[in-house]
């Protein structure tokens, strides 16, 4: 299983972020309401920044790696 997402992510980087971000968040808001009752929404514009960030890095990584071949 553990190879099958290694190949999952080698072929498909962006898709993967998204995936982790997007399952983080909804854990993240999850417990939020479990503990407190309640929903931040301004949580879901950090967790988009970041995501932006974390991609972007993949997509210089990408490129330095592609110009060294």
């Amino acid at each position: 299983m553990l190879n099958e997402y290694n190949k999952f992510k080698k072929r498909h980087p962006y898709l993967n972020l998204i995936i982790v971000f997007i399952i983080a968040s909804l854990v993240g808001i999850l417990i939020e309401y479990i503990i407190n009752g309640d929903f931040i929404g301004s949580g879901l514009y950090t967790a988009l920044f970041l995501m932006i960030i974390y991609l972007l890095k993949e997509w210089f990584e990408q490129n330095n790696t592609n110009r060294k071949n």
